[in-house]
């Protein structure tokens, strides 16, 4: 039986999702298969079932069917998963549609406008789009934007 060198470091082994919109990766899920595996395995043994094959290899082919099992029993519970945040998925394109909708009325809608608007407070249009996005991000009701945009832009003395 070939002998295997228990000091080589194995590559790490992970499985990862990734989400992409309009084709652009905007997040992964990753899960690293190195941390799992004791949790699979914790009935570890040192050797393996059989005497014909390389017990490294061996390893590595059961890893790699189980990891594979794992994965299509997680697969509908993931779809179910997603199901649900999907439809706060939808729920959120509403807010911000509504949010963006409440901007638009309170500091117009064209560019011009905006220049116009930060030009008042000696701010950039970067400055106003960070706040425009803080302000689609936030959880909170916010009543008045425009004052929401001017103390945002007072100094404190």
């Amino acid at each position: 039986m070939p002998q295997t060198n228990n000091n080589k470091k194995e590559t790490q082994s992970q499985v990862r999702v990734v989400v992409e919109v309009d084709g652009n990766p905007i997040g992964s899920l990753t899960f690293d298969i190195d941390r799992l595996w004791p949790l699979i395995n914790h009935r570890k043994r040192d050797n393996s079932p059989v005497e014909w094959m390389d017990p490294t290899k061996f390893h590595s082919a059961m890893r790699a069917a189980v990891i594979r099992r794992l994965l299509q029993r997680l697969e509908p519970h993931l779809y179910q998963a997603l199901g649900d945040e999907i439809v706060k998925a939808e729920l959120d394109v509403e807010t911000f549609n509504l949010k963006a909708e409440a901007a638009a009325q309170a500091f117009g809608r064209s560019k011009a406008e905006i220049d116009e608007l930060v030009a008042e407070t000696d701010n950039t249009p970067l400055d106003f789009y960070s706040f425009f996005w803080e302000y689609l991000l936030d959880d909170r009701d916010v009543i008045d934007l425009r004052k929401e945009w001017k103390a945002r832009n007072t100094l404190p003395q």
